[in-house]
């Protein structure tokens, strides 16, 4: 639990208990709504069960063998080098998909690892070159990596990476996102022929009572991916791309 979650908390209260003293009127009820959705959208129950649809396709477990041949990890977004700090820094999403790719390289076969993600504003590095460095720390070989680095979404992600796995001859892939990203992400590269091995990097997961039951930001967050999934797949869905 962090300093703010439960100052968010009282202050859920006294705006419900303030609106609650005042007297009843049609003009009460819409702060009211107001305020209720704000507390379920920032209550984590809400988003571990909105999530569900998203990853329970998925199966909790030690990854399973499969026979594949490259492991493929999206990127998800990247800090740019700032005049302090010459340098770019990964997201969390980001550093924890390579971590796990790198994981599976050194664990479980020994398959090149394509990274995929293109600039993220004009100038910047492409996302796959930062994804390409954390690799590289990881002690994946340079010469087992591959990169895509046009591509500014899953579409693009799966279409561009998709030329590069052909002309290397493959056709069967490990796919690194997290669950609550997979759908999505799997759909668009069988979408365009692959054999998808889903390879789940993260699950939202019910934690300590004492941050379950507390308003967070971190729900917010994990409801603002939520949203994004379930809009993205209905996009997708409209325009063929899945």
């Amino acid at each position: 639990m962090t300093y703010t979650e439960p100052l968010l908390l009282a202050f859920f209260a006294v705006a419900l208990i303030g609106l609650l003293r005042l007297r009843p009127s049609k003009g009460v009820w819409l702060p009211l709504i107001g305020i209720l959705a704000l507390f379920l959208l920032s209550w984590p129950p809400v988003d571990w069960l909105l999530s569900r649809p998203l990853e329970n396709r998925y199966l909790k477990q030690p990854f399973q063998a499969r026979p594949t041949q490259a492991i493929v990890v999206l990127s998800s977004g990247v800090t740019p080098a700032k005049y302090y700090r010459p340098f770019a820094v990964p997201d969390e999403e980001t550093y924890k998909r390579c971590e796990f790719a790198a994981w599976l390289y050194k664990n479980w076969q020994a398959l090149p690892v394509l990274v995929s993600g293109g600039r993220s504003r004009p100038g910047a590095r492409p996302l796959a070159s930062v994804m390409r460095e954390l690799l590289l720390h990881a002690d994946v070989p340079d010469d087992m990596i591959w990169t895509e680095e046009r591509s500014q979404s899953t579409h693009e992600n799966a279409t561009y990476s998709t030329e590069i796995l052909r002309r290397h001859g493959v056709s069967s892939i490990a796919l690194v996102v997290e669950a609550q990203s997979m759908p999505r992400a799997e759909a668009s590269f069988r979408k365009q022929g692959i054999s998808v091995v889903p390879a789940p990097s993260e699950f939202r997961e019910f934690g300590p009572l004492s941050d379950e039951l507390v308003p967070s930001w971190r729900a917010i967050q994990r409801n603002e991916i939520t949203l994004h999934e379930f809009v993205g797949l209905i996009w997708y869905w409209l325009r063929g791309w899945v």
